[in-house]
């Protein structure tokens, strides 16, 4: 099937004017996820804003899908047709609130579902929106594959706010571990010799993983803190927990370098006399495919928008996303647009301040359209749908 040039301009310029209607409702919403942020699993504010304006604007919603209270399915069908599905994060960082946008990426996903549905009596299919708690740990995603959400889905996409607008986009694949070192208290200075310092074992630790940074391969990040460290400075530290995160270009990769952080924690534990306790949480974050035959209608409508992307150097800036696991089992898009200078770090308060701003916001609107508008071009001709789906099944 396919819709001829001229409907299909009409119908994105259509787009456009939709969401710019709808933005005094996206940017109030995205307002009160800033000022309330929530973390992983934790985003019922968030999820009933959200619930609240898709079904205002005649989505069937579903909540507390794969078992997560803060996970949701909101759906409008019309015909038969491709399955689009737009991608809403809302977890805070802990610590930092909205230093990542997903404020922004909550909202773009909304109003982009809402506009691109808008269009179904014309260009026939199903238009999703689905909720994903926990993407800053947690991986809500992974649950929501788990459970079938993404088994009938054509096409994922969202998109992250930056410091670089870019269409590619890169993310390493990543395993979080905990840690927790059990020793025995004595006073630190009557009797030293009958404790055994935790501290200590996480020093030997860190110390290892320090030092084994400099024989790992390029890309690879190893990362973490120290949660517990003691109690007062007379008592020999009986406990200390933390977390790290180990990452790589490639799933393999990451999965070795796992193992040798395990035998630095577990020699550390040997050294000190301490018992180890380590734990994972369910499954890694997979490192994230680009679908070219999205990437390339996304750009074109980014261009379309009067948005000018720059070339993306392969893994510059990658850090991580369960988006990374979606995109190993549907065509999935995950571009970027910029909201701060490149001189501004990401999980920071100056980006936590650029996620409140007025270009924030604007990157908001910017991404909904273009989101909505590559939607409406797989809708309309659904051999780009299979070629996505091509070059997926060859990646």
């Amino acid at each position: 099937m396919s819709v001829a040039q001229a409907p299909i301009s009409q119908l994105k310029d259509e787009i456009s004017t939709r969401i710019d209607a709808l933005r005094p409702d996206l940017e109030r919403i995205g307002r009160d996820i800033h000022a309330n942020p929530e973390i992983a699993y934790e985003e019922h504010k968030a999820v009933g804003w959200l619930a609240e304006l898709l079904k205002k604007q005649g989505f069937s919603v579903e909540l507390g899908v794969a078992n997560t209270e803060t996970a949701f399915v909101a759906s409008r069908r019309n015909g038969t047709g491709p399955t689009i599905a737009f991608l809403s994060e809302y977890d805070a960082l802990r610590g930092l609130g909205h230093g990542c946008g997903h404020n922004l990426i909550a909202t773009a996903s909304a109003g982009a579902g809402i506009a691109l549905a808008d269009a179904l009596d014309r260009l026939p299919g199903r238009v999703l929106v689905i909720g994903t708690p926990a993407e800053e740990g947690g991986g809500g995603k992974i649950r929501l594959i788990r459970a079938g959400i993404f088994q009938e889905v054509d096409a994922a996409m969202m998109f992250h706010p930056d410091t670089r607008t870019q269409v590619l986009h890169w993310a390493l694949a990543v395993t979080h571990m905990h840690f927790e070192f059990i020793g025995r208290a004595a006073h630190a200075s009557g009797d030293p010799e009958k404790g055994i310092n935790a501290l200590d074992a996480f020093v030997l630790a860190y110390n290892g993983i320090s030092l084994l940074r400099q024989q790992v391969k390029e890309g690879a990040r190893l990362h973490g803190f120290l949660k517990e460290g003691g109690t007062a400075p007379n008592i020999i530290p009986e406990r200390t927990s933390g977390e790290f995160l180990v990452r790589a270009r490639d799933e393999a990769y990451m999965q070795e370098l796992v193992q040798k952080v395990k035998n630095i924690f577990q020699a550390a534990a040997l050294a000190t006399g301490c018992e180890v306790r380590l734990t994972f949480d369910e499954e890694p974050y997979a490192d994230l495919r680009n679908n070219g035959v999205l990437a390339k209608l996304f750009e074109e409508n980014m261009r379309r928008l009067g948005l000018d992307p720059v070339e993306g150097v392969p893994w510059a800036g990658a850090g991580s996303t369960d988006m990374g696991n979606v995109s190993h089992v549907v065509p999935a898009l995950h571009p970027t647009i910029g909201i701060a200078s490149p001189e501004v770090p990401g999980h920071s308060q100056a980006f936590l301040e650029a996620s409140g701003s007025l270009r924030g916001y604007q990157a908001m609107v910017d991404a909904a359209k273009a989101l909505a508008m590559t939607g409406a071009d797989l809708l309309a001709d659904h051999t780009l749908v299979e070629q996505a789906k091509v070059e997926f099944r060859r990646s």
